[in-house]
Order: C-alpha cells, then structure tokens, then sequence
C-alpha cells in the first residue's frame, strides 16, 4: 500500500513539474492540500493508463 502511495506522490510531483516556472514560484511543498488532491487526481488517472499499457504489451509478450 505505501508504494501505491509513493507512486501517486512521485506522478504527482512529476505532473506539477510541467508546469515550468508556475512551479518553480509555487513550490510543491508549499501547496494546500486541496490544490494536491487536483494533482494526485491526475496521477491517479496517469497510472490507470500506464498500468493499462503495460498489462497490454505483457499479454502481446505471452502471445507472440
């Protein structure tokens, strides 16, 4: 469960990050928590699709 958590932390984090210099003055520390669960939210979606992708080319890998 606590990597779950890591996990949505660091996509989270990573997601922020692309918002360049907004970033850079509105450090991520420094958000209220309910501007972070915006965040997590995206994280959240960002895993369901890599996890989707990754289970696909796991079922093409064991079919040929």
């Amino acid at each position: 469960m606590s990597s779950d958590i890591d996990r949505r932390e660091r996509y989270a984090r990573s997601l922020y990050g692309t918002l360049g210099f907004s970033a850079e003055r509105h450090p991520w520390e420094g958000l209220a928590p309910a501007r972070r669960e915006i965040w997590y939210t995206r994280a959240e979606a960002a895993m369901a699709v890599a996890d989707e992708e990754i289970a696909e080319a796991l079922r093409r890998a064991r079919h040929g």
